[in-house]
């Protein structure tokens, strides 16, 4: 197990050792990484991770402490801790770590975890020469958010940071459904094969397919997050008022993007959609007019929650 020494310049720390350090990592894959930092004086410390890294701190005395460091192997700009005493000491991650390449398989799901399986897997008619297949995905030390298979209509629904809900519509003529994943533990590719079984039930009664909203951590709104962070970093080096300014606007801003967009009455026999678009499988269909919350609109459509459900209604469904 590769050990890894840093000494600190200006003499705040005499140096972390970082214990389970690898050789290298894969791109995308989640790395946990735990430290020892040592001090030459009595210190007190704190750390500050940035919004994509966890961090968990333990003081064992004065002069040692061990860190806990969670993060993707992305090259985020964003991988990054500052570890504050009298002074701040940035760490960037990224130059921590070396990434390597690896021929993936046709069906890979762009997943790297110690472990995955599969619960729940349920499928069903969608279509005459089509099948709805629907399951729950769980794994450790996993990058679950980018679970994604070549299929034209699917959907991820994350739970935690290492749950998640899947469906995906498939031709009928498939007896199996199967994808690969790199198991971390064991170094190499394994593969899930889910027999489908079809079942009659309608989709609502199956499983919580509701399409959540997972488009928040867009490129720019990633980048937007990454400036509130510089500023709050500023601000607490230089201690001015006036600096909380630009983290305020465009905190508000980002909110505005998540809060609900108000409400709207839809009419009965409404159909709600799991996808905006007039072929996509009906999950709920009102009986009576009912409130629903509008949470986004898009040409035609307005995506609701309704009775803990969340789908597309078309404009001309509400009144």
């Amino acid at each position: 197990m590769k050990k890894l020494i840093f000494f600190i310049p200006l003499l705040l720390f005499s140096f972390i050792k970082y214990q389970n350090l690898k050789p290298f990592y894969y791109q995308n894959q989640i790395i946990h990484l735990k430290a020892k930092i040592i001090f030459s004086k009595e210190t007190n410390l704190s750390v500050l991770p940035t919004y994509k890294v966890e961090t968990s701190l333990k003081k064992i005395n004065p002069f040692l402490y061990k860190l806990d460091i969670i993060f993707k192997a992305d090259n985020s700009p964003e991988n990054k801790i500052f570890l504050i005493t009298d002074k701040i000491e940035t760490i960037n991650l990224n130059s921590l770590i070396k990434t390597v390449p690896i021929k993936k398989p046709p069906l890979f799901s762009n997943v790297f975890a110690k472990n995955l399986s599969i619960i729940n897997p349920i499928s069903s008619v969608y279509k005459k020469d089509r099948i709805l297949i629907s399951f729950t995905i769980k794994c450790d030390e996993c990058n679950i958010e980018d679970f994604s298979l070549p299929i034209t209509e699917q959907n991820l629904t994350l739970k935690t940071k290492n749950e998640a809900s899947y469906y995906a519509i498939i031709p009928k003529n498939k007896k199996f459904f199967t994808f690969y994943y790199f198991n971390l533990l064991q170094n190499k590719f394994d593969k899930i094969t889910i027999p489908i079984k079809l079942k009659q039930e309608t989709i609502s009664t199956q499983t919580n397919i509701n399409p959540e909203n997972q488009t928040f951590f867009t490129p720019v709104n990633t980048l937007l997050l990454g400036i509130i962070s510089f500023f709050l970093i500023i601000f607490i080096i230089y201690q001015r008022i006036w600096i909380l300014i630009f983290p305020l606007i465009i905190g508000g801003y980002l909110l505005f993007q998540i809060i609900p967009k108000g409400s709207v009455i839809l009419k009965p026999n409404t159909a709600i959609h799991i996808l905006p678009t007039s072929k996509s499988t009906v999950i709920y269909e009102t009986k009576t007019p009912i409130n629903a919350t509008i949470l986004k609109k898009t040409d035609g459509y307005i995506k609701v929650k309704i009775n803990n459900k969340i789908g597309w209604v078309k404009n001309e469904n509400t009144k």
